[in-house]
């Protein structure tokens, strides 16, 4: 029996999910007790080489591959974990997700700072962008002993928004607790929840599910405790948490769910002809097959 502790404060989504687990969960990297700062770490990827953070005595590594670039064949389409033999230089955080920049709006009576932080979160940054962006990075300390697991689902009210942010960057948490901690990318908008008819319904969240498949598979490499992990999200981020909750029952691979600001019924779900709707206005291509869609480059 796995238990859960559930913390939840008060955003948005669909409405179909897949239960289907991807990864066998079998551990792929071995703790390194007492490690150096950035040494490297044998996981499911390939061979990870790390650095050291701006923090003293903290490990990053950025931009490690968990799923195929979903390109082609794979736009659109449930995730299809990465296994690699060859060298990964974490040193750079990959390019975010596209993102719609132009749904990001104006609210009204707020204050005059309040659009300034909704854009900052929302990543108008002009952060590279691109459909190869299923990517995640890791902070952790050299340690004697595992530790408890923090991955964070970032928000952006599954639109916009990436773990390329200087607000996501774990490695001031990492420096001040006994922590290690994880962000990634999922796919937002139409690539990730399109609503189309035929299609996979929500892949942004199997996106999140199989990034954490790949933390209980490797994080033991990195001085992560497996059978510690929380996850935790702010606005759209929080509400995935709370999908998470209700979609994993049965093999959840986390013990902690934490939601700031944000529920699975924060707001209405679109209908399916609205978001059929949004898909072909979006591509203009409204007489186009879906097999014509996904094989664009």
């Amino acid at each position: 029996m796995v238990c859960f502790t559930i913390i939840s404060l008060g955003v948005t989504l669909l409405a179909t999910f897949t239960r289907t687990a991807y990864g066998q969960f079998i551990p792929n990297s071995r703790f390194q007790r007492d490690a150096t700062v950035g040494a490297s770490v044998q996981t499911s990827s390939g061979l990870i080489e790390g650095h050291a953070a701006s923090r003293p005595g903290v490990s990053e590594y950025l931009g490690i591959p968990y799923a195929v670039s979903p390109t082609g064949d794979l736009r659109f389409a449930p995730p299809v974990q990465y296994q690699g033999n060859g060298t990964v230089i974490a040193n750079a955080y990959s390019p975010d997700c596209p993102a719609n920049i132009g749904s990001v709006p104006d609210y009204p009576d707020l204050t005059l700072q309040a659009p300034i932080i909704i854009r900052t979160f929302a990543q108008q940054l002009g952060t590279p962008q691109s459909e190869d962006c299923l990517y995640l990075n890791v902070w952790a300390k050299p340690t004697g002993q595992l530790k408890p697991v923090l991955v964070f689902i970032h928000g952006g009210r599954f639109s916009v928004g990436g773990a390329n942010s200087p607000m996501y960057d774990g490695e001031n948490l990492v420096a001040e607790n006994d922590v290690v901690v994880v962000t990634f990318n999922y796919r937002l908008n139409i690539f990730g929840f399109s609503g189309a008819p035929g299609l996979t319904q929500n892949v942004g969240l199997l996106d999140q599910r199989m990034a954490i498949e790949w933390v209980y598979s490797n994080i033991a490499g990195f001085g992560g405790d497996p059978d510690r992990i929380t996850i935790f999200g702010q606005s759209a981020g929080a509400s995935s948490v709370d999908y998470y909750s209700y979609i994993w029952t049965e093999k959840p691979l986390v013990r902690g769910l934490i939601s700031h600001s944000g529920t699975a019924l924060s707001f209405k779900p679109n209908t399916a002809e609205e978001s059929a709707s949004y898909f072909y206005n979006w591509y203009n291509v409204c007489d186009s097959s879906h097999s014509k869609i996904s094989s664009r480059p």
